[in-house]
């Protein structure tokens, strides 16, 4: 019975992971390069064809913007699910790149064959101990199971990820350095995240806050902002899966 819970569970994260690529990631650093570039006021080019071309300073400044944005709110669609084989008596696996969400208890979101698991807050009370894991802690960037597993099984943790986006062999990047660079985001939600990054990377490279053209982009990052927070509230139910 578990190994059959064990092989739709992985069916099942397997065809959603997929489905998911489809509606995600098609907004490249290069788009945002050259509507950046296009914006009034702009000091650059904005007929670049590819990284070669590019200004340090306003990749740095567009990189700057996408993490504030993404810094200040939990956007639901930067909602992953990490999944972990695990093997008889192993008990220490990989963290994930983000922070484990909880439920609307305060309990964390770590399953063992669907089944939530236990934070664990005193491991240095614990007796070796084998058996289906009911509990885990975190101890050096590795989440570990306890008790230690018998047999093989699944553990899925739900996290928000620290990555921002993809690069072109589908790895996750924490910022945008090349032109075919994806910034993970929903498709239906690209134009308000474009706007919400434009404004807000026109306000890095301007030096000052007296300047005159400060307060005009001040208010169209903050509209753009609001905007984009909006109307991402429904997206996140189907979350995306990761190996």
């Amino acid at each position: 019975l578990a190994k059959l819970v064990l092989l739709m569970l992985l069916k099942f994260f397997n065809v959603k992971k997929f489905i998911e690529r489809k509606y995600f990631m098609t907004l490249t650093l290069l788009d945002l390069y050259n509507a950046t570039a296009s914006q009034e006021w702009a000091m650059y080019d904005n007929d670049a064809l590819s990284d070669a071309e590019f200004e340090d300073s306003l990749v740095l400044a567009i990189n700057k913007a996408i993490l504030d944005i993404y810094a200040s709110y939990d956007f639901p669609f930067r909602e992953r699910t990490h999944m972990i084989l695990t093997f008889p008596k192993m008990d220490a696996y990989d963290l994930p790149s983000g922070l484990i969400k909880k439920d609307n208890q305060g309990r964390h979101v770590v399953k063992y064959n669907a089944n939530l698991l236990k934070y664990i807050e005193n491991p240095l009370e614990l007796d070796v101990k084998f058996g289906n894991p009911e509990g885990f802690y975190i101890k050096n960037d590795k989440i570990v199971l306890y008790p230690i597993p018998q047999e093989k099984g699944l553990v899925t943790v739900d996290y928000t990820t620290l990555a921002i986006g993809e690069n072109a062999q589908g790895e996750e990047i924490y910022s945008l350095k090349n032109d075919s660079d994806v910034l993970s985001v929903p498709i239906h939600l690209e134009e308000l995240m474009k706007e919400a990054v434009i404004t807000r990377t026109m306000l890095n490279t301007i030096a000052s806050e007296s300047d005159e053209n400060y307060s005009a982009y001040l208010k169209q990052a903050d509209r753009a902002y609001k905007l984009l927070v909006k109307y991402s509230k429904g997206v996140g139910k189907d979350k995306v899966v990761k190996f």
